[in-house]
Parts: structure tokens; C-alpha cells; sequence
């Protein structure tokens, strides 16, 4: 069975295109707009046309998201039957920071991690989805934090024979803990300096990343020129085991 899989950092729909957004749009960082309910619209309209989307960068209810969950509008919008959200860092009054797993199949099985860091707020997201373990994650800016996080996401799908981890990790492949990672952790990179994916104006540096389990066959890896956040999307068609 193929199905689309969708990786995705969505930065709470502020849609930033400029690195002048950052400074002039920093309102949007703590303010809810009319312009992130349209860019909201269209995010949910993209990715309902894909069969598992991982998404990182949600507000799940704080005042930059008009005190309303991304993911329960984004479900609405995109047509989703089965999603699962984690909250992984509050600011009180401003944000509620999380990751969501969106699918077309039945989700079982849910865990809720959050990752060590010198500042509470990364975690990750697993999942069942047709026999097959789905990861979320979003890790720190930090590289020695990315090492500990990514010992923390090796131990939890350890022994995990059909998985799939995807989400921002905030480095690029290349990067020796990824490669450190990725020889024992029993997964597969499927992206890599090809797959540029941020700034989404102009894409240099690729650290939205695809693993899969080498039991998993994969195709058509592609970074997709959808500028609706800072970040691009990432989509691989995987080939997965029928339940």
C-alpha cells in the first residue's frame, strides 16, 4: 500500500516570506490576525490531500491562536477523521506550543514524550497507524540538546520494526549526531542535502527530516514549494505493509 506522507513545521500559521517578517511581523509571534485564519484555510486545504501529515509549530489554544486550537480547525478544514495532538510548551497568555498527527487510517497506541532540554517545550509525538509506528518531533535549537534528544527518540522506538520518525530537526543531515543517529537507530534517512526546506524564500538548509525503518520502502521525496510558513513541506510516498 502507498500512502503520501507529509512532514510540515507550520509556525502557528504566521506565514512568515521575508527575513524582515521576523522583526516588523513580531506582533503575529504574540497576537492572533485575520491573515492566520486565511493562511490557516490553506494549510488545511493542502495537506488534506495527503494520507498521513505530521505537523510541527501548532498553537493549540493560546492568544496568538485567537484562544482556539490550530489542530481542531485544521481537522475541520483538512477533512481528517483521525488526528492526535501533543502540547509541548505554555507560555501563559501568549502561546500554546504542540505537534499533531493527522491520518486517514485509525490511530492506536499514542504517547506523549517531551524532550530533555535546557528549556522545557520540544517533544515527541508516536503513534500506530496500520501496524506501523508514526513519530512526530520537533527538536531544540541547541546541538548538545539535540544529542540528548535524539538518544531519547533512539530509546523509544527501539525495537520498532516498521516506523516511520519525521518532524523539524532544527539541524541538517550532514550534522555527526544525525549521522550517529541514523546508524544506530535502525532507520533510514530519505532526506538530505537535496531536500532544502528553510527559509521557504530561499531554501539553503535542510532540517525537516524523513526516517523510515529499512523494512519500509520509499518513493518520490520532494520538497514542495508551498510557501505558507518560514518553513517548507517535505512529502515521501512510503510503501507500507497492508494491514
Amino acid at each position: 500500500m502507498i500512502v503520501k506522507l507529509l512532514s510540515y513545521n507550520i509556525q502557528a500559521c504566521i506565514g512568515s516570506r521575508h527575513y524582515s517578517d521576523y522583526l516588523f511581523g513580531i506582533r503575529n509571534q504574540v497576537a492572533h490576525s485575520p491573515a492566520k485564519d486565511r493562511t490557516l484555510k490553506k494549510i488545511g486545504r493542502f495537506i488534506s490531500g495527503f494520507d498521513i501529515v505530521c505537523l510541527q509549530e501548532l498553537d493549540l489554544g493560546g492568544r496568538r491562536g485567537g484562544f482556539s486550537s490550530q489542530y481542531d480547525a485544521l481537522k475541520a478544514v483538512s477533512g481528517f477523521q483521525f488526528g492526535v495532538s501533543q502540547t509541548t510548551r505554555v507560555i501563559p497568555g501568549i502561546s500554546q506550543h504542540g505537534n499533531a498527527i493527522f491520518s486517514r487510517f485509525p490511530i492506536d497506541d499514542v504517547e506523549k514524550h517531551q524532550l530533555p532540554g535546557r528549556m522545557k517545550g520540544r517533544g515527541l509525538l508516536v503513534c500506530k497507524i496500520q501496524d506501523h509506528t508514526i513519530a512526530n518531533t520537533h527538536l531544540s535549537l541547541n546541538a548538545k540538546m539535540q544529542v540528548r534528544q535524539l538518544e531519547l527518540i533512539k530509546e523509544v522506538l527501539q525495537g520498532q520494526k516498521n516506523a516511520v520518525l519525521a518532524g523539524d530537526f532544527n539541524c541538517r543531515s550532514a550534522r555527526s549526531w544525525i549521522r550517529d543517529f541514523t546508524k544506530t537507530s535502525e532507520l533510514n534517512i530519505i532526506t538530505g542535502n537535496s531536500t532544502n526546506t528553510y527559509p521557504s524564500w530561499k531554501p539553503n538548509s535542510d532540517i525537516d527530516h524523513i526516517f523510515v525503518s529499512k523494512s519500509i520502502k520509499h518513493h518520490g521525496v520532494e520538497v514542495l514549494n508551498v510557501r505558507l510558513s518560514d518553513h517548507l513541506p517535505v512529502k515521501a510516498e512510503l510503501e507500507l505493509q497492508e494491514k
